[in-house]
């Protein structure tokens, strides 16, 4: 099920205000912190799991409090309820990263024993303008460093929001980023696409009011809950 999209119009006719929107917004929108618990301990089952969090201030938990209530924390949960397992999970994320600042976030004692390992990026690449092309090189580098860190796990890339749905947004800045997130989330398509072991789930419906945070932009409790359902499907489909 899909979020409606905006009736077309002639958006782009406002672009000179987006800079302006956006300064505003940066001024402006409530800041939080990145969640307590990076790592943490789920289930009693005589097997040995562990789930990865990967990238950006998803994964970072921003605004969420703490990990278990993160998609970290929630993917833990369910599969230690699937495989009857006791499942790590960690975080390995900082707030506002980009494909490219992730990549230092790769590291082999983190992941060399993951099962899963679930990636956000791309909004901060976007939203800092970067080219399209660079994305690609970025986000094609940072799954193959994670793929090759952990050589057992599957990886699941978070696809792009529909970012002219979220209520931080006021036009036409929220369809400028619509537009934008919508090419890069294409070439996360294309990109996972191409690798074994990768996995990717869509983000753009139903999104309402409970699905954010106080701020209007980051994910609640509620959408990273969502998030990990669908990481789970997707699994079961890939199986």
């Amino acid at each position: 099920m899909h979020s409606a999209r905006r009736p077309a119009r002639l958006w782009w006719l406002g672009l000179p205000a987006v800079p302006v929107q956006g300064w505003w917004l940066q001024r402006t929108i409530p800041r939080f912190a990145d969640a307590d618990g990076v790592s943490g301990v789920v289930g009693t089952g005589p097997r040995r799991m562990r789930v990865v969090a990967l990238g950006d201030s998803v994964t970072a938990g921003y605004a969420i409090g703490h990990h278990r209530l993160s998609v970290a924390g929630q993917l833990a949960l369910r599969m230690s309820t699937r495989f009857d397992a006791t499942v790590e999970w960690q975080s390995c994320a900082v707030s506002g990263a980009t494909a490219g600042e992730a990549l230092r976030l790769v590291r082999s004692e983190a992941l060399a024993d993951a099962d899963l390992v679930f990636v956000s990026v791309g909004v901060n690449d976007l939203k800092n303008l970067h080219r399209a092309a660079r994305f690609r090189r970025e986000l094609g580098a940072l799954l193959d460093a994670t793929l090759a860190a952990a050589p057992r796990a599957n990886v699941c890339l978070l696809g792009i929001p529909p970012l002219d749905h979220f209520p931080a947004f006021p036009r036409p800045l929220a369809d400028a980023l619509g537009w934008r997130g919508r090419v890069f989330d294409a070439i996360g398509v294309e990109e996972v696409r191409r690798r074994d072991r990768a996995l990717r789930i869509q983000a753009d419906g139903p999104l309402g009011p409970e699905m954010f945070a106080a701020d209007g932009f980051h994910p609640s409790p509620t959408l990273h809950a969502a998030f990990a359902d669908a990481v789970m499907r997707e699994l079961e489909q890939s199986d």
